[in-house]
């Protein structure tokens, strides 16, 4: 039964996918703390393709902090984690814009390879040949939000406190983000007072003025 559930699910984030190109040509960060802002399109033969509806986001690098197995050679292999090292970019779009219609707040996200041109000197970028699937995260179960989307959104908070770009993203993601990370707002909680014993009565004359 748990097979068969997991096939549901994994069949049902695919299923919710959709193919996004990046326009032009962006220069992505080559540390691990940045970020780009990056416009997206679907192919121009859909009712929302291009020349109709774009879609606005970010490109934000992740390192790997965990596990990962892949098969090589026939064979199953568990990669250590390799932090402090880009492992890879996820791309996390959040507004849907169409022609004559209102914008559309939406929340996908999907990791989008890079590519080096043989003769350019801009380093890694991001373009229409540099196309991936986003999945809709608000459609995606808790237990399948994959671990670099917790992290690239974590990054974009400690850069928000400098970049106007990143603080912009957040506050008009704030409801979905919320919605697919419960408990997150965005900054450092407050740890609550608990008094280790009773509490004064300050009532009367023994409130201080």
């Amino acid at each position: 039964m748990f097979d068969f559930l997991n096939v549901v699910y994994l069949a049902s984030i695919l299923f919710s996918s959709i193919t996004m190109y990046p326009v032009g040509e962006t220069a992505v960060p080559v540390r691990l703390d940045g970020a780009v802002d990056v416009r997206f399109v679907r192919e121009w033969w859909r009712d929302d393709g291009d020349g109709k509806c774009f879609y606005n986001g970010m490109v934000v690098p992740f390192e790997r902090t965990w596990p990962e197995e892949i098969e090589r050679g026939g064979e199953k292999v568990v990669l250590p984690p390799e932090p402090g090292k880009i492992a890879g970019y996820v791309a996390v779009i959040n507004r849907k814009e169409c022609t004559g219609l209102e914008s559309e707040a939406i929340l996908r996200a999907g990791i989008v390879r890079s590519r080096t041109l043989l003769f350019g000197s801009r380093g890694p970028q991001v373009d229409k040949h540099t196309f991936f699937p986003a999945g809709d995260m608000l459609e995606t179960p808790a237990e399948k939000v994959q671990p670099w989307f917790p992290q690239v959104v974590e990054r974009l908070e400690r850069l928000s406190v400098q970049d106007k770009v990143a603080k912009a993203f957040l506050t008009a993601s704030a409801s979905e983000l919320v919605t697919v990370l419960p408990g997150r707002n965005g900054k450092p909680q407050a740890a609550a007072f608990v008094p280790e014993g009773p509490i004064p009565d300050l009532s009367g004359d023994q409130r201080k003025n």
